[in-house]
């Protein structure tokens, strides 16, 4: 006679915290880069008027934020879920990888969203009344199968939606890099987007030729 034993694969615990918890993590990280970066660039704008950057001090102010971001989420993925026995099988590489592209993204459509706030509680205004629309555009309470068509490309364009997938890939799944390379080069597409979008706000010009779009 056959017994069968039951053992779930990946949510060891069969928790809702242990399914909810590792997405919401990586929209928090998100969300208090965009509402950081939101926050500084609006107050300098708010004092001084459009904030314009070369090239090089845009890096600069990029990397900035971008190690903050890259130690939050290594604070949440190295640590965090490790303490509080979440599900766990990382991919070293995989997380890396994700890492860079995700925060790298993250940043570069904050300094563009940024560019545009004339006052610093914009950002809070803003980002705080998306993250609830960002979670569910992430696919976690909802597959994206389901999506209508104009949703799924509007959730592309969030670094949270590939990001959140990526990292629960590589960390509570134990994925290979190649078995997450779609969302891997939505993240790299991001950056290049975003980061072409932020050089060309910040470019220095000429009075005459900037743009008056203010929030």
């Amino acid at each position: 006679m056959l017994r069968l034993v039951r053992r779930p694969l990946f949510n060891t615990r069969e928790g809702y915290g242990s399914t909810v918890v590792p997405a919401v993590a990586v929209l928090i990280i998100q969300q208090t880069l965009l509402m950081g970066i939101g926050l500084l660039i609006g107050t300098i704008q708010a004092r001084s008027g459009r904030l314009t950057l070369q090239t090089t001090r845009l890096l600069g102010v990029s990397l900035a934020f971008g190690m903050l971001g890259t130690l939050n989420l290594l604070y949440f993925a190295g640590f965090v879920f490790w303490f509080q026995d979440y599900p766990r099988a990382g991919d070293l590489t995989g997380l890396g990888v994700t890492t860079v592209l995700f925060v790298g993204a993250v940043v570069s459509m904050g300094l563009v969203a940024a560019s545009f706030f004339q006052t610093r509680e914009r950002a809070f205004q803003l980002f705080a009344l998306l993250s609830l629309p960002m979670f569910f555009l992430a696919g976690v309470s909802w597959p994206v199968s389901a999506f209508p068509t104009p949703l799924v490309w509007l959730a592309r364009l969030l670094p949270s939606t590939a990001g959140i997938t990526a990292m629960i890939k590589f960390n509570q799944m134990g994925a290979r890099v190649d078995e997450a390379a779609g969302e891997l080069w939505n993240l790299t597409l991001l950056v290049v987007l975003y980061g072409g979008l932020a050089m060309w706000r910040y470019r220095p010009t000429s009075p005459e030729t900037r743009p008056n779009i203010k929030v």
